[in-house]
């Protein structure tokens, strides 16, 4: 027998902004889901528009080494 459950929201324990950046990066890969995608982190479009920036840097930055 399969049982099947759906996907709870994140934990609110991450700050937004991690929620956000990893729906960025969730998003960047698939983008065809994305409302299931920002559901699953609990983050609205302000929000992603909000740390899209910081993402969008933190992606540009060359590793040490």
């Amino acid at each position: 027998m399969i049982t099947v459950t759906a996907k709870k929201p994140a934990s609110t324990q991450l700050p937004l902004r991690h929620r956000a950046w990893i729906a960025l990066y969730s998003i960047a890969n698939n983008p065809v889901n994305r409302a299931e995608i920002m559901r699953i982190n609990n983050v609205t479009e302000t929000d992603l528009e909000e740390y899209e920036e910081s993402w969008r840097r933190m992606r540009r930055r060359v590793p040490p080494g």
